[in-house]
């Protein structure tokens, strides 16, 4: 759910399927996100600066730059970033999070995910609920 303020949050996706991208900012503006896509890891890190996200999904599986070398550029200034940067992926499920722990991701989400759970997980993490992101709240 977007914020209640007038400025809608702000949301990046970086994949290199183009259908990913523009199904996935159809359904985030849809519910009132502001919404940039990046196609591939080239270049990806300048344009998070420039858009400057709250949330960031990211690709594992890219060339040029994988979802968790992208994360892992942003660990020595983890104090400085305000946004959240959660792996995005189509491979299995405990891989997946396995890496986003690895890499010091905020948390993952499957590209299998349903569209409610999906807008859902979103939601969380854009709440730094990390915990209720992941179902591992209560």
């Amino acid at each position: 759910m977007p914020s209640h303020t007038n400025v809608p949050q702000k949301i990046m996706i970086i994949d290199d399927d183009v259908g990913v991208l523009v199904s996935a900012k159809r359904l985030l503006e849809r519910r009132g996100y502001a919404v940039a896509i990046h196609e591939g890891g080239a270049g990806c890190v300048k344009e998070v600066s420039r858009f400057n996200p709250d949330l960031i999904l990211v690709d594992v599986n890219m060339p040029f730059l994988t979802g968790d070398a992208f994360v892992s550029l942003f660990q020595p200034r983890s104090g400085v970033a305000h946004f959240s940067v959660v792996l995005y992926s189509g491979i299995d499920e405990r891989a997946l999070q396995e890496k986003a722990q690895k890499c010091g991701a905020q948390g993952y989400i499957s590209k299998a995910e349903s569209t409610p759970e999906f807008t859902r997980k979103v939601a969380c993490f854009l709440r730094h609920d990390y915990a209720a992101a992941q179902g591992t709240a209560d």
